[in-house]
Formats: C-alpha cells, sequence, structure tokens
C-alpha cells in the first residue's frame, strides 16, 4: 500500500499569509471589539442601518490599511466615521437640491400631456405603447426610437401608425 506523499512546492505567498501576524491579530480583537459599537454610532449619524453598516466597515478597511501607524485607533475609526457620514449628508444635501431644481424647471415647461389621452396610451399593446412614449411623449426621433427597441425603422413607423388608429377609434368618447 503506497501512501500519498505531497511533493508540490509550496508557494512562499500562500504560506506566509497562512501565518498571521501579531497586528492582524490585534486589529481583529480591535474590530470585535468596537465595530458594534461603531455602528450604532454610525446609525445615530445617518439613520439607516444599511448604510450605518457599510460607514463602519469602510471606517475599519481605512483603519486596516494603516493599522500600524494610527496611534490611538479607536478615536481615529470614530473621526472617520463621522467624516464619511457627514460626507453622505453632503451628496444627498446635494441631490435633494438638485431634485429639486429640477423639478421646478419641469413644472414651468409644457404642461403635462391630456391624462385622458394618456389613460388610452396606457391601454395600447406594449409594443405600441413603448413606440408611442419613447416618440411622441419622450421627443425621441423615430431612427432613435428604432435604435432603442432594436427594430426596423419600419416597424416602428408601423407600430406608431396602428397606434394612431386605436387611439384614434378609442378617442370618439371623449368630450
Amino acid at each position: 500500500m503506497t501512501a500519498f506523499v505531497d511533493t508540490a512546492p509550496r508557494d512562499s505567498a500562500v504560506t506566509s499569509r497562512a501565518a498571521v501576524s501579531a497586528d492582524e491579530v490585534e486589529f481583529v480583537a480591535f474590530y470585535s471589539e468596537h465595530f458594534g459599537r461603531l455602528s450604532g454610532y454610525a446609525l445615530s449619524l445617518v439613520g439607516d442601518a444599511g448604510l450605518a453598516t457599510d460607514v463602519a466597515q469602510e471606517a475599519m478597511t481605512r483603519l486596516f490599511a494603516r493599522w500600524g501607524r494610527v496611534r490611538d485607533p479607536r478615536a481615529w475609526v470614530y473621526f472617520v466615521a463621522t467624516n464619511l457620514s457627514t460626507d453622505h449628508w453632503r451628496r444627498s444635501q446635494r441631490d435633494r437640491a438638485l431634485t429639486d431644481l429640477l423639478r421646478d424647471i419641469t413644472s414651468t415647461e409644457d404642461q403635462a400631456h391630456d391624462p385622458w389621452l394618456r389613460d388610452l396610451v396606457d391601454r395600447l399593446p406594449a409594443n405600441l405603447r413603448q413606440a408611442v412614449l419613447l416618440h411622441y411623449y419622450a421627443d425621441l426621433p423615430i431612427d432613435e426610437v428604432a435604435r432603442l427597441v432594436h427594430r426596423p425603422v419600419g416597424t416602428v413607423k408601423r407600430r406608431l401608425h396602428d397606434a394612431r388608429q386605436l387611439l384614434a377609434s378609442a378617442g370618439g368618447t371623449h368630450d
């Protein structure tokens, strides 16, 4: 009976990686001790549990990258979490301001399409409705609609024609 003997050469990077350094052991202990409280702190800053976990994880990741050089890891990681949370609030305020600006711009432009007509368009078959919405509502040229729906220009023209016919026949009941 022959015993299996592993004679494959060992990769030095793998074997050195398997041996955990003292710094890594210290970091893992720090992480285990502080991550929960750091996440709770981040939650109080951002108000969203998923985002708070992301903030805490990012702060810990940045700490790990500087582990040997940070004098007070606990203070530093809380400082980073605070800055990440502040950055989040700045971004979201900027996003809200842009959204409000766009809402103001679009409300001063053309009035919305007739809701009665939009209801009729919504009742069209999906392929006809898609062509109508892209061409008439989004104001895209027919060749661009054809490119977007991956159909020949003639097919899009035919769909628009068919949609107009259906809308005209359904439109006789409107005041």
